[in-house]
């Protein structure tokens, strides 16, 4: 009677480690065909910078030093009604990221903008800089072909043509679910 009961729990526990592993798979496929993630953000807002237009100009990253020691990591969360707007030169994916120095200088070097006091008016991308995984800066970004800004309830809606340069050397991942 006892060993009846083990082999029937070693065969049960088989059987959930085969779901379980047929699941991983499902769900690495599905990321690897349609580039979706699930994405998970646990982030706390109490450490975002506050960044407004002074003198008609703004550089969002221009406070920030990216050849200091510290981590530093840019997200691109796009909605997934953006992604299909997304310009050629991006994987039609809903997560990009970035942890490369020279394209975190190349962003606070060329990411100048002028000032519109106006609002797009549904941002639902997002962009996050995050440093030593604590998030310093968060905005709405929207990147298509033709239209390229960011939005925040503090400067406003700004556009500049650097975004799509930078946003092209930013990696995908393969991961099903990821966490930021």
């Amino acid at each position: 009677m006892h060993l009846i009961n083990s082999f029937e729990l070693i065969m049960n526990l088989k059987k959930v480690l085969i779901t379980f592993l047929g699941l991983i798979v499902i769900l690495f496929g599905f990321t690897s065909i349609t580039g979706y993630s699930i994405i998970i953000d646990l982030n706390s807002k109490a450490n975002i910078h506050q960044i407004k237009c002074l003198n008609n100009s703004i550089n969002p990253f221009e406070k920030f030093n990216f050849d200091s020691d510290d981590n530093w990591e840019v997200h691109l969360v796009f909605d997934l009604h953006d992604v299909n707007s997304l310009p050629k030169d991006l994987p039609r994916v809903n997560y990009l990221m970035t942890s490369d120095t020279s394209v975190l200088n190349s962003m606070k070097n060329n990411w100048n903008f002028k000032c519109s006091n106006g609002d797009m008016a549904t941002v639902e991308s997002k962009l996050l800089l995050k440093k030593n995984d604590l998030v310093v800066f968060e905005t709405g970004i929207h990147i298509t072909d033709t239209i390229q800004g960011l939005q925040s309830k503090d400067f406003g809606w700004i556009q500049s043509n650097a975004i799509l340069y930078d946003a092209k050397r930013f990696n995908r991942t393969y991961m099903p679910i990821i966490i930021i």
